[in-house]
């Protein structure tokens, strides 16, 4: 998620930080405000903690939340890099679409299938059935198709993906074969939130699908 200073009421920073934050804490404060509340986070460089507060509309006085900041260890994927891969296809449309795409494919299956070869599809390939929804350029709000891309993805991961839909209703598609399918999303004016969903890949060995 990329929130950019225009996009806020004010931004003020000397320098570049990066901060360790416990994700189930923040979910918890952020679910204690209102969407009238006005937030504010604040750092002070010196203090390895966050300070949160929360002022309802119109009132002088403020709710304060404090984080103790958290050291990160792990390896981080680089997600600039990962955000300079190469795609054969990229596509805008509404995310409605891949909605309704995901609705059909699951009286089937787990896993949305994804091609792009002229036309873009959706599909699914079950014991008791399956379903296609195929895409003409021109329903499409923008398109630039290349060589024929295919990959298929865990319809629960792209569901938990698409609860986006509440605050925007267009969506920004990559893909290529054997990679990551990378979904954008433009949010406010100015930022947007990008996810990328590695494939499922066929285990030989036992016929069933696991992630890559």
């Amino acid at each position: 998620m990329n929130l950019k200073k225009e996009d806020m009421d004010e931004f003020s920073t000397k320098d570049h930080y990066e901060l360790g934050i416990n994700l189930d804490d923040l979910v918890k404060i952020i679910k204690r405000g209102s969407s009238n509340d006005e937030i504010t986070f604040l750092h002070d460089p010196k203090d390895k903690k966050l300070v949160i507060e929360m002022k309802a509309e119109n009132s002088k006085k403020a709710r304060k939340f404090t984080m103790a900041l958290i050291d990160i260890d792990v390896e981080e994927i680089d997600v600039n890099q990962l955000d300079q891969l190469p795609f054969d296809n990229k596509c805008q449309f509404k995310v409605a679409i891949m909605d309704e795409a995901i609705k059909d494919a699951e009286i089937f299956s787990e896993v949305l299938q994804i091609n792009v070869k002229d036309v873009l599809k959706f599909a699914a390939e079950g014991i008791t059935g399956d379903m296609e929804y195929v895409l003409e350029k021109e329903e499409l709000i923008s398109q630039e198709f290349g060589n024929a891309s295919e990959g298929s993805f865990a319809i629960q991961f792209l569901k938990n993906v698409l609860k986006i839909s509440s605050i925007t209703d267009q969506v920004a598609m990559s893909l290529k074969s054997e990679s990551p399918v990378k979904m954008k999303f433009s949010i406010l004016n100015n930022s947007h939130i990008q996810y990328f969903l590695a494939p499922r890949v066929e285990d030989e060995s036992d016929n069933e699908y696991e992630q890559d």
